[in-house]
């Protein structure tokens, strides 16, 4: 329990004053992991849930997310199809964008996501359609969260089984496959 009487994890980690979408808003950062800000509407992402990554652009954090979308506006609930939205905050000086990017760093980098993925993608796999599964639906999503890609497309059957017995699967976090069930059955 904090001083205040709640829990630690629900106690804020950084508090401080931005800009988001031309509003003054409040943006808390709680030890739960919830990013909360509010003007004239409150909004929560939860980091582990939706939040991808982020960037440094100036004065500005622009963090990458997948929320939900119904009917036309994105929610913050659970259910709906995902999709990819940025929420840019801008920070009134320099020492407070550093604490708040180390600080949402930190905590992103203690989730243990992955680093560094091998993607096979078998150009004819999935009705030959896993290119373009691949650079549209995957990609971006990989690239948001700042994950290192080495991409390789198959030649042949058997390809990716070849490959991955000759390479250092150590460097990696883990193994994608874009494909119907082939790369999957080798």
């Amino acid at each position: 329990m904090d001083q205040s009487g709640q829990p630690d994890n629900l106690s804020p980690i950084l508090s401080d004053q931005v800009l988001f979408n031309g509003e003054a808003v409040l943006l808390t950062f709680t030890g739960d992991g919830k990013l909360r800000f509010t003007g004239q509407s409150q909004r929560c992402l939860t980091v582990e849930k939706e939040v991808l990554g982020f960037a440094l652009e100036g004065s500005r954090i622009r963090v990458k997310a997948v929320v939900e979308k119904r009917d036309g506006i994105c929610c913050f609930g659970n259910s709906g199809v995902l999709v990819r939205q940025s929420f840019v905050f801008e920070h009134q000086s320099q020492d407070s964008l550093t604490i708040w990017s180390q600080k949402l760093r930190d905590y992103i980098d203690s989730l243990g996501r992955p680093k560094r993925l091998l993607v096979f993608v078998n150009p004819y796999g999935g009705k030959k359609s896993a290119n373009k599964v691949f650079s549209e639906d995957v990609k971006p999503y990989l690239e948001d969260a700042d994950i290192h890609i080495t991409l390789i497309e198959t030649k042949h059957q058997l390809h990716a089984k070849e490959v991955a017995k000759s390479m250092d699967l150590s460097k990696y976090d883990g193994i994608v496959c874009v494909s119907g069930d082939g790369i999957l059955v080798e």
